[in-house]
Protein backbone atom coordinates (compact mmCIF):
# COMPACT_ATOMS: atom_id res chain seq x y z
CA UNK A 1 0.00 0.00 0.00
CA UNK A 2 1.76 3.20 -1.23
CA UNK A 3 2.28 5.84 1.94
CA UNK A 4 -1.00 8.42 0.11
CA UNK A 5 -3.38 5.63 1.07
CA UNK A 6 -1.71 4.88 4.43
CA UNK A 7 -2.89 8.65 4.99
CA UNK A 8 -6.01 8.99 3.43
CA UNK A 9 -6.70 5.64 6.10
CA UNK A 10 -5.57 7.82 8.77
CA UNK A 11 -7.13 10.92 7.80
CA UNK A 12 -10.84 8.99 6.85
CA UNK A 13 -10.83 6.99 10.60
CA UNK A 14 -10.17 10.79 12.32
CA UNK A 15 -13.11 12.28 10.68
CA UNK A 16 -15.00 9.04 11.81
CA UNK A 17 -13.99 9.46 15.34
CA UNK A 18 -14.91 13.44 15.21
CA UNK A 19 -18.28 12.08 14.20
CA UNK A 20 -17.96 13.64 10.08
CA UNK A 21 -18.11 10.04 7.98
CA UNK A 22 -19.20 12.20 5.19
CA UNK A 23 -15.76 13.89 5.36
CA UNK A 24 -14.17 10.16 5.71
CA UNK A 25 -16.29 8.74 2.67
CA UNK A 26 -14.46 11.55 0.57
CA UNK A 27 -11.34 11.34 1.83
CA UNK A 28 -11.72 7.12 0.40
CA UNK A 29 -13.40 7.86 -2.24
CA UNK A 30 -10.62 10.36 -3.55
CA UNK A 31 -7.69 7.76 -2.31
CA UNK A 32 -9.46 4.47 -4.16
CA UNK A 33 -10.37 6.94 -7.24
CA UNK A 34 -8.88 5.15 -10.98
CA UNK A 35 -6.24 5.15 -12.03
CA UNK A 36 -6.41 9.06 -14.16
CA UNK A 37 -4.38 6.93 -16.90
CA UNK A 38 -6.62 4.38 -17.25
CA UNK A 39 -5.96 0.57 -16.89
CA UNK A 40 -6.80 -1.69 -19.44
CA UNK A 41 -9.67 -3.87 -20.64
CA UNK A 42 -9.47 -7.28 -19.13
CA UNK A 43 -11.52 -10.49 -19.69
CA UNK A 44 -13.29 -10.37 -16.43
CA UNK A 45 -14.17 -6.92 -17.11
CA UNK A 46 -17.98 -7.64 -18.13
CA UNK A 47 -20.76 -4.72 -17.41
CA UNK A 48 -24.03 -6.67 -18.20
CA UNK A 49 -26.91 -6.41 -15.93
CA UNK A 50 -29.16 -3.62 -16.03
CA UNK A 51 -32.70 -2.69 -14.18
CA UNK A 52 -34.71 -3.63 -17.20
CA UNK A 53 -32.34 -6.63 -17.97
CA UNK A 54 -31.55 -5.10 -21.86
CA UNK A 55 -27.88 -5.22 -21.42
CA UNK A 56 -26.58 -8.86 -23.25
CA UNK A 57 -25.67 -11.35 -21.10
CA UNK A 58 -21.59 -12.47 -20.22
CA UNK A 59 -20.28 -13.81 -23.17
CA UNK A 60 -18.27 -16.49 -21.55
CA UNK A 61 -21.18 -17.53 -19.93
CA UNK A 62 -24.04 -17.25 -21.98
CA UNK A 63 -24.44 -21.26 -23.32
CA UNK A 64 -24.71 -22.14 -19.88
CA UNK A 65 -27.91 -24.34 -19.31
CA UNK A 66 -29.79 -22.28 -17.13
CA UNK A 67 -32.86 -25.22 -16.98
CA UNK A 68 -31.05 -27.78 -15.04
CA UNK A 69 -30.03 -27.86 -11.89
CA UNK A 70 -26.53 -26.87 -10.71
CA UNK A 71 -23.87 -29.36 -9.79
CA UNK A 72 -23.31 -29.79 -6.26
CA UNK A 73 -22.24 -31.46 -3.36
CA UNK A 74 -26.32 -32.51 -2.72
CA UNK A 75 -29.51 -31.40 -4.61
CA UNK A 76 -31.58 -28.55 -4.25
CA UNK A 77 -34.97 -29.00 -3.52
CA UNK A 78 -37.76 -27.00 -4.88
CA UNK A 79 -39.85 -24.81 -2.27
CA UNK A 80 -42.43 -22.47 -2.03
CA UNK A 81 -43.83 -20.21 0.83
CA UNK A 82 -46.59 -18.32 1.27
CA UNK A 83 -47.32 -15.81 3.89
CA UNK A 84 -49.52 -12.57 4.65
CA UNK A 85 -47.45 -10.34 2.23
CA UNK A 86 -47.15 -12.45 -0.63
CA UNK A 87 -45.16 -15.73 -2.13
CA UNK A 88 -42.32 -16.40 -3.62
CA UNK A 89 -41.43 -19.90 -5.21
CA UNK A 90 -37.10 -20.90 -4.04
CA UNK A 91 -34.77 -23.46 -4.55
CA UNK A 92 -33.57 -24.97 -1.03
CA UNK A 93 -30.35 -26.32 -0.22
CA UNK A 94 -29.29 -28.45 2.11
CA UNK A 95 -25.87 -29.44 3.08
CA UNK A 96 -25.09 -33.22 3.80
CA UNK A 97 -25.43 -34.15 7.35
CA UNK A 98 -22.61 -33.48 9.37
CA UNK A 99 -21.53 -33.44 13.24
CA UNK A 100 -21.65 -30.33 14.36
CA UNK A 101 -25.12 -29.47 12.88
CA UNK A 102 -26.79 -26.72 10.82
CA UNK A 103 -24.69 -23.42 11.25
CA UNK A 104 -26.53 -21.15 9.23
CA UNK A 105 -28.78 -19.95 6.63
CA UNK A 106 -28.20 -17.74 3.85
CA UNK A 107 -30.64 -16.34 1.56
CA UNK A 108 -29.22 -15.46 -2.10
CA UNK A 109 -31.34 -13.01 -4.09
CA UNK A 110 -30.44 -13.36 -8.01
CA UNK A 111 -29.74 -9.82 -9.54
CA UNK A 112 -31.96 -8.89 -12.92
CA UNK A 113 -32.73 -11.49 -15.72
CA UNK A 114 -31.10 -14.37 -13.38
CA UNK A 115 -32.78 -17.28 -11.94
CA UNK A 116 -32.12 -19.27 -8.62
CA UNK A 117 -30.37 -22.26 -9.97
CA UNK A 118 -27.90 -20.10 -12.40
CA UNK A 119 -27.65 -17.81 -9.57
CA UNK A 120 -26.48 -21.01 -7.89
CA UNK A 121 -24.35 -22.52 -10.59
CA UNK A 122 -22.67 -18.31 -10.91
CA UNK A 123 -21.90 -18.15 -6.83
CA UNK A 124 -20.77 -21.63 -6.68
CA UNK A 125 -22.27 -20.72 -2.59
CA UNK A 126 -23.76 -24.34 -2.46
CA UNK A 127 -20.34 -25.98 -2.84
CA UNK A 128 -18.67 -23.53 -0.04
CA UNK A 129 -22.00 -23.94 2.09
CA UNK A 130 -21.61 -27.74 2.13
CA UNK A 131 -17.96 -27.45 3.62
CA UNK A 132 -19.34 -24.93 6.27
CA UNK A 133 -22.97 -26.48 7.22
CA UNK A 134 -24.91 -23.99 5.71
CA UNK A 135 -28.48 -23.85 4.27
CA UNK A 136 -28.57 -21.70 1.05
CA UNK A 137 -32.35 -20.23 0.13
CA UNK A 138 -32.70 -19.20 -3.58
CA UNK A 139 -35.76 -17.02 -3.77
CA UNK A 140 -36.87 -16.59 -7.79
CA UNK A 141 -38.43 -13.18 -8.64
CA UNK A 142 -41.70 -13.67 -11.02
CA UNK A 143 -42.07 -12.12 -14.04
CA UNK A 144 -45.76 -11.23 -12.52
CA UNK A 145 -44.02 -8.83 -10.42
CA UNK A 146 -40.88 -7.90 -12.57
CA UNK A 147 -40.93 -8.18 -16.32
CA UNK A 148 -36.91 -8.38 -15.82
CA UNK A 149 -36.96 -10.75 -12.96
CA UNK A 150 -35.37 -7.76 -10.85
CA UNK A 151 -36.36 -7.23 -6.93
CA UNK A 152 -38.55 -4.29 -6.89
CA UNK A 153 -35.85 -2.41 -4.21
CA UNK A 154 -37.17 1.24 -5.94
CA UNK A 155 -40.17 1.05 -4.99
CA UNK A 156 -41.55 2.40 -1.57
CA UNK A 157 -43.49 -0.60 -0.67
CA UNK A 158 -40.91 -2.52 -0.59
CA UNK A 159 -38.69 -0.12 1.40
CA UNK A 160 -39.99 -0.72 4.66
CA UNK A 161 -40.88 -3.39 7.64
CA UNK A 162 -43.54 -5.28 7.72
CA UNK A 163 -44.47 -5.20 3.75
CA UNK A 164 -43.66 -6.24 0.23
CA UNK A 165 -40.75 -8.04 -0.76
CA UNK A 166 -38.65 -7.44 2.35
CA UNK A 167 -41.71 -9.01 4.31
CA UNK A 168 -42.16 -11.87 1.92
CA UNK A 169 -38.44 -12.64 2.30
CA UNK A 170 -37.80 -12.26 6.03
CA UNK A 171 -41.35 -14.19 6.78
CA UNK A 172 -39.93 -17.77 4.24
CA UNK A 173 -35.94 -17.17 6.13
CA UNK A 174 -37.69 -17.44 9.43
CA UNK A 175 -40.20 -20.15 8.13
CA UNK A 176 -36.78 -22.26 6.79
CA UNK A 177 -35.18 -21.53 9.75
CA UNK A 178 -38.02 -22.95 12.38
CA UNK A 179 -38.22 -26.23 9.85
CA UNK A 180 -34.71 -27.04 10.00
CA UNK A 181 -33.53 -25.92 13.58
CA UNK A 182 -30.98 -22.77 12.09
CA UNK A 183 -29.38 -21.64 15.38
CA UNK A 184 -30.47 -18.09 16.81
CA UNK A 185 -28.59 -15.13 15.21
CA UNK A 186 -27.24 -17.49 12.13
CA UNK A 187 -29.38 -16.06 9.55
CA UNK A 188 -27.70 -14.20 6.34
CA UNK A 189 -28.47 -12.23 2.51
CA UNK A 190 -26.50 -11.59 -0.19
CA UNK A 191 -27.41 -10.53 -3.55
CA UNK A 192 -26.04 -9.34 -6.86
CA UNK A 193 -27.43 -5.81 -8.23
CA UNK A 194 -30.87 -5.56 -7.83
CA UNK A 195 -30.77 -8.53 -5.20
CA UNK A 196 -27.72 -6.56 -3.58
CA UNK A 197 -29.78 -3.65 -3.35
CA UNK A 198 -32.80 -6.06 -1.84
CA UNK A 199 -30.34 -7.56 1.01
CA UNK A 200 -29.60 -3.77 2.01
CA UNK A 201 -33.22 -3.48 2.51
CA UNK A 202 -33.02 -6.29 4.60
CA UNK A 203 -29.98 -5.76 6.56
CA UNK A 204 -32.00 -1.74 7.13
CA UNK A 205 -35.42 -3.19 7.92
CA UNK A 206 -35.16 -6.52 9.20
CA UNK A 207 -31.80 -6.14 11.84
CA UNK A 208 -33.68 -8.60 14.17
CA UNK A 209 -33.84 -11.57 11.18
CA UNK A 210 -30.84 -10.94 9.25
CA UNK A 211 -27.20 -11.23 11.29
CA UNK A 212 -25.13 -9.64 8.64
CA UNK A 213 -26.10 -9.39 4.81
CA UNK A 214 -23.26 -9.11 1.20
CA UNK A 215 -24.41 -6.37 -0.51
CA UNK A 216 -22.28 -6.89 -4.35
CA UNK A 217 -22.77 -4.39 -6.88
CA UNK A 218 -25.78 -2.97 -5.34
CA UNK A 219 -27.25 0.25 -3.69
CA UNK A 220 -27.85 1.60 -0.17
CA UNK A 221 -31.57 1.70 1.56
CA UNK A 222 -33.53 4.18 0.21
CA UNK A 223 -31.84 4.91 -2.83
CA UNK A 224 -34.98 5.43 -4.82
CA UNK A 225 -38.25 5.89 -5.01
CA UNK A 226 -39.59 4.83 -8.25
CA UNK A 227 -37.44 3.86 -11.89
CA UNK A 228 -36.66 7.28 -12.74
CA UNK A 229 -34.68 7.87 -9.64
CA UNK A 230 -33.02 4.66 -9.78
CA UNK A 231 -31.01 5.00 -12.67
CA UNK A 232 -30.10 8.05 -11.33
CA UNK A 233 -29.42 6.36 -8.19
CA UNK A 234 -27.11 3.43 -10.31
CA UNK A 235 -25.99 6.12 -12.11
CA UNK A 236 -24.31 7.49 -8.92
CA UNK A 237 -26.50 11.02 -9.14
CA UNK A 238 -29.31 9.84 -6.85
CA UNK A 239 -30.32 11.84 -3.55
CA UNK A 240 -31.65 9.58 -1.64
CA UNK A 241 -30.54 8.25 1.97
CA UNK A 242 -28.23 5.43 2.60
CA UNK A 243 -30.56 4.94 5.59
CA UNK A 244 -33.85 6.41 4.85
CA UNK A 245 -35.93 3.46 6.68
CA UNK A 246 -34.28 5.14 10.27
CA UNK A 247 -34.25 1.67 11.48
CA UNK A 248 -35.53 1.64 15.46
CA UNK A 249 -31.88 -0.68 15.63
CA UNK A 250 -28.86 -0.58 13.86
CA UNK A 251 -28.70 -1.74 10.86
CA UNK A 252 -27.50 -5.47 10.04
CA UNK A 253 -23.31 -6.09 9.99
CA UNK A 254 -22.58 -5.70 6.29
CA UNK A 255 -20.46 -6.61 4.16
CA UNK A 256 -19.78 -4.51 0.41
CA UNK A 257 -18.21 -5.65 -2.77
CA UNK A 258 -17.88 -3.41 -5.89
CA UNK A 259 -16.23 -3.29 -8.52
CA UNK A 260 -13.84 0.02 -9.80
CA UNK A 261 -15.13 -0.32 -13.59
CA UNK A 262 -18.91 -1.29 -13.05
CA UNK A 263 -21.01 1.04 -15.62
CA UNK A 264 -23.75 -0.28 -14.32
CA UNK A 265 -24.03 0.53 -11.04
CA UNK A 266 -21.75 3.27 -10.06
CA UNK A 267 -18.76 2.26 -7.15
CA UNK A 268 -20.19 5.45 -5.53
CA UNK A 269 -23.11 3.44 -4.41
CA UNK A 270 -21.17 0.99 -2.05
CA UNK A 271 -18.72 3.71 -0.96
CA UNK A 272 -22.40 5.32 0.26
CA UNK A 273 -23.57 1.76 1.94
CA UNK A 274 -20.12 1.96 3.98
CA UNK A 275 -20.15 5.36 4.41
CA UNK A 276 -23.50 4.82 6.28
CA UNK A 277 -22.27 2.17 8.24
CA UNK A 278 -19.68 4.14 9.70
CA UNK A 279 -23.04 6.67 10.74
CA UNK A 280 -24.91 4.29 12.52
CA UNK A 281 -21.74 2.57 14.25
CA UNK A 282 -20.13 5.90 15.13
CA UNK A 283 -18.00 4.58 17.68
CA UNK A 284 -16.12 2.00 15.10
CA UNK A 285 -12.31 2.06 14.31
CA UNK A 286 -12.04 2.63 10.26
CA UNK A 287 -8.97 0.54 9.61
CA UNK A 288 -7.62 -0.70 5.94
CA UNK A 289 -5.98 -4.19 5.39
CA UNK A 290 -2.99 -4.11 2.53
CA UNK A 291 -2.60 -7.85 2.85
CA UNK A 292 -6.23 -9.17 2.20
CA UNK A 293 -6.52 -10.51 -1.02
CA UNK A 294 -4.61 -9.97 -4.44
CA UNK A 295 -6.03 -7.59 -6.34
CA UNK A 296 -8.49 -6.00 -3.64
CA UNK A 297 -8.09 -3.26 -1.06
CA UNK A 298 -10.25 -4.05 2.18
CA UNK A 299 -11.95 -1.04 4.31
CA UNK A 300 -13.49 -2.95 7.63
CA UNK A 301 -15.21 -0.77 9.86
CA UNK A 302 -14.61 -2.39 13.91
CA UNK A 303 -16.00 -1.88 16.94
CA UNK A 304 -14.37 -1.48 20.45
CA UNK A 305 -15.57 -5.06 21.16
CA UNK A 306 -13.66 -6.20 17.89
CA UNK A 307 -17.07 -7.09 15.69
CA UNK A 308 -16.17 -6.03 12.44
CA UNK A 309 -19.57 -4.25 11.87
CA UNK A 310 -18.85 -3.34 7.96
CA UNK A 311 -16.67 -4.21 5.49
CA UNK A 312 -16.09 -3.00 2.17
CA UNK A 313 -13.93 -4.53 -0.82
CA UNK A 314 -12.83 -2.62 -3.95
CA UNK A 315 -11.74 -4.34 -6.70
CA UNK A 316 -10.09 -2.09 -9.67
CA UNK A 317 -10.34 -4.64 -12.19
CA UNK A 318 -14.18 -5.85 -11.47
CA UNK A 319 -17.59 -4.63 -14.00
CA UNK A 320 -20.49 -5.32 -12.96
CA UNK A 321 -20.32 -9.28 -12.41
CA UNK A 322 -19.77 -11.67 -9.33
CA UNK A 323 -16.10 -12.00 -8.51
CA UNK A 324 -14.74 -14.83 -8.24
CA UNK A 325 -17.78 -16.68 -9.64
CA UNK A 326 -18.06 -19.43 -11.82
CA UNK A 327 -18.50 -19.79 -15.30
CA UNK A 328 -20.88 -21.86 -15.33
CA UNK A 329 -23.90 -19.14 -14.74
CA UNK A 330 -24.25 -15.60 -16.40
CA UNK A 331 -22.38 -12.37 -15.06
CA UNK A 332 -19.49 -13.57 -13.06
CA UNK A 333 -15.79 -12.60 -13.09
CA UNK A 334 -14.09 -16.16 -12.49
CA UNK A 335 -10.41 -14.72 -12.07
CA UNK A 336 -11.16 -12.22 -9.75
CA UNK A 337 -11.18 -12.64 -5.86
CA UNK A 338 -13.99 -15.03 -4.33
CA UNK A 339 -16.97 -13.15 -3.65
CA UNK A 340 -18.64 -16.10 -1.66
CA UNK A 341 -15.68 -17.11 0.37
CA UNK A 342 -15.59 -13.53 1.65
CA UNK A 343 -18.85 -12.84 2.54
CA UNK A 344 -19.21 -16.57 4.03
CA UNK A 345 -16.40 -15.88 6.35
CA UNK A 346 -17.87 -12.69 7.10
CA UNK A 347 -20.90 -14.20 7.85
CA UNK A 348 -19.46 -16.92 10.30
CA UNK A 349 -16.83 -15.23 11.86
CA UNK A 350 -17.56 -11.58 13.11
CA UNK A 351 -14.25 -10.39 14.23
CA UNK A 352 -12.29 -12.05 11.70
Amino acid sequence: MTSDLLDAMRRATQAVRDGDPMDATRVIRDALSPDPQGAGTRADDFDGITIDGTAEPDPRSSTADTSTPPPTAAPMLSQSCRGPHGARDYRLFLPPQAPGGVRGLVLMLHGCTQNPDDFARGTAMNDIAAREGLIVVYPGQTAQHNANGCWNWFEPGNQRRGAGEPAILAGLVQEVAKTHGVPPGATFAAGLSAGGAMAALLGAAYPDVFEAVGVHSGLPAGSAQDIGSAFGAMNGTGTGSAFALDPAAPPSRTMVVHGRKDRTVAPANGVRLFEGMAGAFPQADLRSDAAALRGLTRLRLVSPDGTVVAEHWDIPALGHAWSGGSGAGTYTAPRLPGASEGFVRFFLDPKG
